[in-house]
Parts: structure tokens; C-alpha cells; sequence
């Protein structure tokens, strides 16, 4: 079809529409925002006539627009009709996909490190299902060094049982404002003098801390581990962790140990993760050394 109208000095819209496969309803769509109008119109029938040369707008159009550029940019390229326009937008255009990839291994990443946070999870509480005994797996190991994004202030009337989910949702928003990647669980720290007044019912002050890629520390970027801590697993209930606390401080003093640092608390399945309470685990850290 192409070879039969082009040599003709005009063309109908139907003519245009099938030389360049595209719809003549896109067409005069183009038309009534003013990206491709005809060159001339039929006096008696008002009918829309395109010149040869506008064979060449249309197939370049179409190109733009499979390249992703908007309408808009579209029209600033066609109506400028040079190279300076289409470099600027083209350059425009791959900072846009730039970006867009960029987010996209942002997105990526963190959503492997929430998986392998899942995972953990998933692989404690199968353990502890296939375990025979109900006696608490409390031991000391060492926790290794990594960065955390923290917001630390006093909470009036600290109320333990109650997830603060205020300061746990402002501090993964406020990673993501300050463009850090998360790549581990959201960490609790209390830093009273007593690990057990956080179940008082009075201020207490508190850090939320979400782990985070950066390699140094800077500002609201601290780094946590680097020492030996004795840790044990919390399955189910926040309400009930006093109970394990209690049995973990004993642990330590039983076994020459004293606390060398405040609590923290690493929240491997949390409410946010999973909606029975059953299924959720929680490990306290407390930093500890040998008795002399």
C-alpha cells in the first residue's frame, strides 16, 4: 500500500494512517492538542490533508513515543526541528531511566534483605518446633559490628507492651528520606540503667534503629555489635517478654557473666511482618562480660 500513495502530493488521513500503522483516531487526537496538525485542509469537506513531508514527522513521532517520551516532550522536539532539542531531551530522558534503574536495585535489595530476614525467622521457629525440650536456648556469641540509622529520645510513661509503631514507621520513613539502603531489621535499644525498668511504666529513654548499607558512621548512623552479648529467642506474644528477660538476666549472673551495655532488642518477625502473634520472633542482645 505504502508504494501506491507515495508519490502523491497530499494524503487523506486514511491514506497517512495506513502508511504509517498508526490509528486515525491517534491522529486527529494529535491534531486537537497541536503535536502533528495537516498542512491543509479541503475547503468543501474541512477533511484533514498531510503533505509528503509529514510522512517523516509521523515516523519520527512514533519513534519518540516508543522510546518512552511523554507527549509533551514529544511536541517541544517537533516544533524546535533540531538536534539541540532531541540531545536535551534525550539526555533528560536517560537521567530519568538512570534514576528509575537505580530505584528499582534500591528496591531490589532491600526486598532480598526483607526475605532473608523472613527466612530467619521461618528457620527459628521451625527449630524450635522440632525441639524436644521447652527450656530457653540462651548463649553468648558475637555479635557482629553493623550500621544503624537511630532516632534516640525519652518516651514519657513508657508503656512495653504497646509497639510504638509511631517511631518504628518514622525511622524506616526517615531511612528512606535520607536515601540509605535498609538491609536488616528494625533494632530496639533501652538505655536505662536497669534493663528491667522499661516494664516500670515510666520515662524511658529509647532508640529506634533500622540497619542500614552505609560502611561509616555519620550523622543519626551509629555502629552496634562489636562485642560478646548473650542472646535468646522471644517467640510470640510482646506482651510476655518481661518473663524472658527475667530468665536471661538470671542466665548471665548464673553463668559469671555481668551486663556491659544496654538491651537490645532485634525484631526478626515483628507485628509489622506477620499478624499472629504466635509467629513472632523477637532476640534480645545484651552485651555482657566475664565475671571476675
Amino acid at each position: 500500500m505504502f508504494h501506491i500513495f507515495i508519490d502523491k502530493p497530499y494524503y487523506s488521513i486514511g491514506e497517512l494512517s495506513a502508511i504509517c500503522d498508526i490509528p486515525q483516531k491517534t491522529l486527529r487526537y494529535y491534531d486537537e492538542i497541536g503535536l502533528f496538525t495537516p498542512d491543509r485542509r479541503n475547503e468543501e469537506t474541512h477533511y484533514r490533508l498531510y503533505s509528503k513531508g509529514q510522512i517523516i514527522t509521523v515516523v519520527i513521532i512514533k519513534n519518540l513515543k516508543q522510546m518512552g517520551f511523554s507527549l509533551k516532550e514529544i511536541k517541544e522536539i517537533v516544533s524546535e526541528n533540531e538536534a539541540k532539542a532531541l540531545e536535551k531531551n534525550m539526555l533528560k530522558k536517560l537521567q530519568s531511566m538512570k534514576q528509575e534503574i537505580e530505584d528499582s536495585i534500591n528496591r531490589y535489595t532491600e526486598y532480598c534483605y526483607f526475605l532473608k530476614k523472613i527466612q530467619s525467622g521461618i528457620d527459628i521457629l521451625e527449630e524450635l518446633s522440632d525441639s524436644c525440650s521447652d527450656e530457653m536456648k540462651i548463649s553468648v556469641e558475637f555479635i557482629p559490628e553493623i550500621n544503624l540509622l537511630y532516632d534516640r529520645r525519652i518516651m514519657k510513661d513508657y508503656d512495653y507492651s504497646e509497639i510504638s509503631l509511631e517511631r518504628w514507621l518514622g525511622i524506616t520513613d526517615k531511612a528512606k528520606t535520607m536515601n540509605c539502603k535498609i538491609t536488616g531489621p528494625v533494632y530496639v535499644t533501652f538505655y536505662d540503667s536497669n534493663i528491667l525498668n522499661k516494664f516500670l511504666s515510666q520515662d524511658s529513654e529509647i532508640e529506634f534503629a533500622v540497619q542500614v548499607e552505609e560502611s561509616k558512621p555519620a550523622e543519626h548512623i551509629r555502629p552496634f555489635g562489636g562485642m560478646l552479648a548473650a542472646t535468646v529467642i522471644h517467640i510470640g506474644n510482646y506482651e510476655d517478654i518481661s518473663s524472658t528477660y527475667i530468665q536471661l538476666i538470671k542466665w548471665i549472673k548464673k553463668h559469671n557473666y555481668r551486663t556491659a551495655g544496654p538491651a537490645t532488642e532485634e525484631f526478626i518477625l515483628s507485628p509489622l511482618d506477620v499478624n499472629d502473634e504466635a509467629r513472632r520472633v523477637t532476640k534480645i542482645i545484651i552485651p555482657v562480660e566475664k565475671d571476675s
